[in-house]
């Protein structure tokens, strides 16, 4: 493993203790002053020593927590295989996640397979679709005759109801 892969946990550790130190600084003295004005000079003092050993105290509780729980879930040997196999990926040109032409092939040929497949299937659709149409275009212009001749039928009796209306009034 490289210097800049064993520097990762140890990346991982300065940062956690950077930021829990930011979270877990102690008061100054003139914050604890103002925040409890009314207490005597000596009780401020107290106060504040008081308040700088639970930080402290605090502070070292939290990390010792982290590293145990960085030990006990192995957190370095997990970052280190990680590391391992991206140093292997990156120097293995002929990486196994990589597709030969073979591989390559076969998935084009597969994919306008069922594009094929799904075209012929749309053009079937469209043809069942167009007989029935034509079907019903046949159908129609059969009954148009017959429709034509109702009408026809229709208006001459009306005519003739007309007719006979007007002669006898």
């Amino acid at each position: 493993m490289d210097t800049a892969a064993s520097g990762r946990f140890d990346k991982l550790q300065s940062s956690f203790k950077l930021s829990i130190q930011c979270l877990l600084t102690a008061c100054s003295r003139e914050d604890v002053n103002d925040a409890f004005s009314s207490f005597t000079d000596a009780e401020k003092e107290r106060l504040h020593r008081m308040l700088t050993l639970v930080m402290k105290n605090l502070h070292a509780n939290v990390v010792d927590e982290f590293d145990d729980f960085c030990q006990e879930t192995q957190v370095a040997a997990a970052l280190e295989k990680i590391d391992d196999f991206v140093e292997k990926q990156n120097l293995d040109a002929l990486s196994s996640e990589k597709t030969t032409v073979e591989e390559i092939e076969e998935k084009v040929s597969r994919a306008k397979k069922d594009e094929i497949e799904y075209l012929t299937g749309l053009l079937k659709k469209v043809e069942e679709s167009n007989n029935a149409m034509k079907a019903r275009i046949d159908l129609l212009k059969k009954g148009e005759d017959l429709t034509a001749a109702r009408d026809v039928l229709n208006k001459m009796t009306q005519w003739n109801s007309a007719l006979v209306e007007n002669i006898n009034p």
